[in-house]
């Protein structure tokens, strides 16, 4: 498969042996963190409390047809989200 294939590739969670959330600052309403996972550091991700849960946005770029686009991804289950929830409000409080 090419890298600017269109076919979408099938989404698998990945298995995650270490999250660590490095740094976290609050910026009107939303979260911004750092996160390594696995030893992969990923800067520039957002903590969103969305009408349907929260999730983790991951640092995007808008391209030239007005859509956003990943940087990087990570199929993230409900208790990574919930871990990373924990470290941000652990971050903030102190």
């Amino acid at each position: 498969m090419s890298r600017r294939s269109k076919e979408v590739a099938e989404e698998k969670e990945t298995k995650i042996f270490n999250l660590e959330v490095k740094r976290a600052k609050e910026y009107k309403n939303t979260v911004f963190f750092d996160v390594d996972i696995n030893g992969v550091m990923i800067y520039g991700c957002r903590f969103v409390e969305g009408k349907n849960g929260d999730f983790v946005s991951f640092p995007s770029y808008k391209g030239s047809d007005g859509k956003y686009y990943n940087h990087c991804w990570i199929k993230l289950d409900e208790a990574s989200v919930k871990l990373i929830d924990e470290q941000i409000d652990q971050l903030l409080a102190d």
